[in-house]
C-alpha cells in the first residue's frame, strides 16, 4: 500500500502540507498535492483533474471554498458540493481508484443542543441560508451512496503551527486590544498535526463508508481567547456577550451584510451556538489519539510566527 500513489486534491495548503509530511512519516513515497493555487487541479472542471485522478490509487480530497460570506454562495455550492461530486465521478469511472477520503467539515452537522456523532442528523430545510455549512453538507449523502470505496472525515476549526488564516485570525483579534467582545458559544477544536494524523490512519485501516469526526476537545470562545491573552502576555479584557442577545446582533449583521459590510451573519449565527463534538468512534475504531490540546496547539503557532 505504501508504494500507492496518493493524490491530495487542495493539497498545496495549511493542511495539505502537513499531511504530506503525515504521509512520509509513515511510509508513503508516491504523494502527489494538486490545487487550483498551482494551477494544477480546479475541481469545477472533470475535464482539468481528470487526468491526476485515472493515475491515482488514492484520492484525497481538501479541495473546497471556506468563506461565511452571503456573496459566496453560488461558489460554495459550485466548489464544495459540484467539485465534490466531480471528483466522485472520476473516481467512479477509473478502476485504478481503490478509496477516495473526502474531507467534510463538522459545520454540515448544523447545530444541536446534544453531543454530535457521526450518526446526527439534521434537517437543512429551514436552514440553507448558512451558505458554507449547506454546501459542506450537500455532497455528503451522494459520496456515502456511491459503488466507490470511500470515507468522509469531519473537522472542526483546524489550528496549529502555519496557519495563516483561521489560527493568525484568532491572535489578531485579541492583539493590543485593551478589550475585546466574545460570544458565548463552544466549538470543538483539533491541531492541524493530529487531523493528518488521523487522515493517514482512516487511509490505511478504515474499512469503507466508515466516516469519522476528527476533534480533540469542545472549547468555549471565551476560554479559547481568554487563552490566546495569556499567551500574549496582555492584560486584555474578555467580555461574554449575554446570549440574550443573540437574536439583535444576529438580526443586525444580516442587515450589515446586505449593505455589503464584511460581518459574515453566518459566523455570528454559530458564535451564540454550542456545538459539541464526539470522536470517540475513531479512537475506537482505529486507536486514533490526539496529541496536542488547544493551548499547546496555539502556543506552537505563537512561537512559529515572526509576525502577528
Amino acid at each position: 500500500m505504501k508504494n500507492s500513489h496518493v493524490l491530495i486534491i487542495g493539497g498545496t495548503g495549511f493542511i495539505g502540507k502537513c499531511l504530506v509530511k503525515s504521509l512520509k512519516a509513515n511510509g508513503f513515497t508516491d504523494i502527489l498535492a494538486v490545487s487550483r493555487k498551482n494551477h494544477l487541479a480546479d475541481i469545477s472542471s472533470k475535464k482539468n483533474i481528470e487526468p491526476f485522478i485515472a493515475k491515482a490509487d488514492f484520492v484525497i480530497n481538501m479541495a473546497g471554498l471556506v468563506s461565511f460570506s452571503k456573496k459566496h454562495r453560488k461558489k460554495l455550492l459550485d466548489i464544495n458540493n459540484e467539485g465534490a461530486l466531480n471528483v466522485l465521478y472520476l473516481c467512479e469511472k477509473h478502476d485504478n481508484v481503490k478509496k477516495l477520503i473526502h474531507i467534510s467539515s463538522t459545520a454540515s452537522f448544523g447545530f444541536h443542543k446534544d453531543l454530535v456523532t457521526e450518526e446526527t442528523f439534521f434537517d437543512w430545510e429551514h436552514h440553507k441560508h448558512l451558505g458554507y455549512s449547506y454546501s459542506k453538507f450537500l455532497p455528503n449523502k451522494q459520496i456515502n451512496e456511491s459503488k466507490q470505496a470511500t470515507n468522509i472525515v469531519y473537522p472542526p476549526l483546524v489550528i496549529g503551527p502555519g496557519d495563516n488564516s483561521g489560527t493568525r485570525r484568532l491572535f489578531s483579534y485579541v492583539r493590543k486590544k485593551r478589550r475585546v467582545l466574545v460570544p458565548p458559544g463552544m466549538n470543538a477544536v483539533v491541531d492541524v498535526r493530529d487531523l493528518c494524523e488521523a487522515i493517514t490512519l482512516i487511509l490505511k485501516k478504515a474499512k469503507n463508508k466508515e466516516n469519522y469526526i476528527v476533534t480533540n476537545e469542545n472549547v468555549k470562545l471565551t476560554e479559547l481567547f481568554s487563552t490566546i491573552v495569556d499567551l500574549l502576555d496582555q492584560k486584555t479584557k474578555i467580555s461574554r456577550i449575554p446570549g440574550f442577545l443573540e437574536k439583535p446582533i444576529y438580526g443586525m449583521s444580516k442587515f450589515l451584510e446586505f449593505l455589503k459590510f464584511p460581518i459574515p451573519s453566518e459566523n455570528i449565527f454559530f458564535a451564540f451556538k454550542d456545538r459539541i463534538f464526539s470522536s470517540s468512534k475513531i479512537q475506537t475504531d482505529l486507536g486514533f489519539v490526539p496529541k496536542y490540546s488547544y493551548e499547546q496547539s496555539l502556543k506552537d503557532f505563537l512561537n512559529e510566527s515572526t509576525e502577528l
